[in-house]
């Protein structure tokens, strides 16, 4: 008889609404109903098992509850289970709610399922108003191969979007990403994040200040000082677009690329960028460093252009005022070509060269290498060489038409000169220049002990004089007054 009064006293209830202002909490079902009603008509439920409460298309059910008039609110205990709009299950061992505020609060144990994701926290606030999750405590939110872990966040489930705070950590089978914001869009599997953010992917790891990371087409956006490690290959820039799939990307601000692989340093304002085979664009001005054997040759430009062959070779262009240092040689063009596969480096026009005590200038140079060192050195139009004498104010002259130079464990040793070779050599005596013997021939060799003239040869048509230096200061061969300072120095050609 008892459980029949029960029953009917459920049945009763699941007709009646609760409340006032928004829809009323309705009792759908109640194994014991107890009611109080207070002198001001005030009537609290005291709901235990099997207990199921509904608004519109919220349904909660419960062990037991406590559902107060005319506040349209209630608290929950054991087992509860909450169903929102056949898409949203949460669980969890307590739980209250606001009927008017439409918000659930639910603590211990709480897990929120949808049919793609899985939250698992201790705290929820559900805002029925925006479909939005919020939890203030460590969780973690698993979507397919995906884990999202952080010390506070929310999630809404009607647009599907995740957001992240707090020692965030994403986990997913392609990689491992921590940082401190995320803003993660499911339905376009698109990450944005900010604050300090490292992220690992196979044997590359990156590092910024914020990005985005649109992982179906494996692309990166990353700024406030990317950078991005990988074997043998290092890249940074203010900002920083990369595919990781392709291995290629753009940097701008501060570019770097190094890649020990290949040997070589580059930075610059603007760089394309592909890794295999190697394709550069560079520019603004451009810093390029390229590891030879025992030495490094440096080098800057305006616009650099790097290009792989078939064979893995390099192709390295330099444009636009150019400059490079070696230990043993330095130079000025407006244009350098490096042919790694030839072992050659070209400068045109007009380049100018020193090496030691030495300055070279034609219409066009070539310098030839062998096993990255310096091997030979090809001059052609107007050649002029300017050598630095004891006598500070005086410098010995060579022009001729063509230039042959060889080279000896990088230290120039000869230089051949043909076509109407000229030269201007001076005696000096105590470190001054007391005479000047002027030659002509069809060709000479010079040949050099440390940087200095040790010995000069002429052939073919030679002819020579002989003149006491005057008070009139140095006399100069066409085109072969020096400009040393003009000469590249290493801390120039770094930024």
């Amino acid at each position: 008889m008892r459980k029949t009064i029960q029953l009917c006293v459920a049945l009763f209830f699941s007709t009646v609404t609760i409340g006032s202002g928004q829809t009323k909490i309705q009792i759908l079902s109640s194994d014991i109903t107890d009611i109080n009603k207070d002198k001001d008509n005030t009537r609290t439920y005291y709901l235990r098992g099997n207990v199921g409460l509904k608004q519109d298309v919220a349904y909660m059910y419960c062990d037991s509850a406590v559902l107060l008039q005319p506040e349209n609110m209630f608290e929950a205990y054991g087992n509860v289970r909450v169903i929102q709009s056949d898409t949203v299950r949460i669980n969890g061992k307590e739980l209250f709610y606001s009927g008017d505020e439409r918000v659930f609060t639910i603590k211990k144990d709480v897990l929120l399922t949808t049919p793609s994701s899985r939250l698992a926290t201790t705290v929820l606030r559900y805002d029925r108003n925006n479909a939005t999750a919020y939890y203030l405590t460590r969780s973690t939110l698993e979507r397919k191969t995906l884990r999202l872990t952080s010390d506070f966040g929310s999630y809404n489930t009607d647009i599907d979007l995740v957001k992240l705070q707090g020692d965030v950590v994403a986990v997913d089978s392609s990689f491992l990403m921590n940082t401190d914001t995320l803003l993660y869009y499911p339905k376009r599997n698109m990450y944005d994040f900010a604050g300090p953010t490292k992220m690992v992917r196979d044997s590359t790891t990156l590092y910024c200040q914020l990005g985005t990371y649109e992982a179906d087409k494996t692309l990166l956006r990353l700024e406030g000082g990317a950078s991005m490690i990988s074997p043998r290959q290092f890249i940074k820039a203010s900002t920083l677009t990369y595919n990781l799939n392709i291995n290629s990307g753009e940097l701008l601000g501060q570019g770097l690329v190094a890649d020990t692989a290949q040997g070589f340093v580059l930075e610059g304002e603007f760089i394309e960028y592909i890794k295999s085979p190697v394709f550069i664009n560079a520019y603004y001005p451009v810093y390029y460093r390229q590891d030879m054997d025992g030495d490094t040759l440096y080098s800057k430009g305006d616009t650099l252009h790097i290009r792989e062959d078939s064979l893995g070779y390099k192709n390295v262009v330099l444009r636009n005022n150019t400059q490079f240092f070696s230990s043993d040689f330095q130079g000025i063009s407006p244009n350098f070509n490096f042919y790694e596969g030839k072992e050659e480096l070209a400068l045109y026009p007009s380049p100018t060269l020193w090496s030691d005590k030495n300055q070279f200038a034609s219409d066009s140079a070539a310098l030839k290498l062998k096993e990255e060192r310096l091997d030979s050195l090809f001059m052609a139009g107007l050649v002029r060489i300017a050598g630095q004498t004891n006598d500070s104010t005086f410098f010995d002259q060579t022009i001729g038409k063509y230039l042959h130079g060889n080279f000896v464990e990088g230290q120039l040793q000869t230089v051949r000169l043909e076509g109407n070779a000229q030269n201007y050599l001076h005696n000096i005596n105590d470190g001054k220049a007391v005479g000047l013997n002027n030659s002509t021939c069809s060709w000479l060799q010079l040949n050099f002990d440390e940087g200095t003239v040790s010995r000069i040869r002429m052939a073919k048509d030679v002819k020579a004089t002989y003149r006491p230096i005057d008070e009139g200061g140095p006399q100069w061969l066409e085109g072969c007054e020096p400009n040393f300072e003009l000469r590249p120095v290493k801390a120039s050609l770094r930024p």
